[in-house]
């Protein structure tokens, strides 16, 4: 489960740094590094906190998994929230 946790927290930090990525232009591949920069960290310190201090196949594709549920269910949800609560501040009375 916290390999799940892990994976759909890095769902929302990449659904969070989009818009980052598509206003920088050109350096949009530096915010690609830094997603995987972090990605890789926080999979070396869920790694850390494991007994052996090492990941299996499973907590890899327990992450992916989390990743993509983000992406595939709850992203979806995310961007209607979003789009209603820029819509309801720009709208004028």
């Amino acid at each position: 489960m916290l390999a799940l946790s892990l994976g759909a927290g890095l769902g929302l930090l990449y659904d969070l740094l989009r818009p980052l990525r598509r206003r920088a232009g050109r350096a949009a591949p530096l915010f690609d590094v830094l997603f995987a920069a972090l990605s890789a960290a926080a999979a070396f310190l869920f790694a850390c906190a494991a007994r052996d201090a090492r990941l299996g196949l499973w907590e890899l594709f327990a992450m992916l998994l989390g990743f993509l549920v983000w992406e595939w269910l709850f992203f979806s949800l995310w961007r209607k929230l979003s789009n209603w609560a820029s819509w309801n501040c720009t709208k004028k009375d």
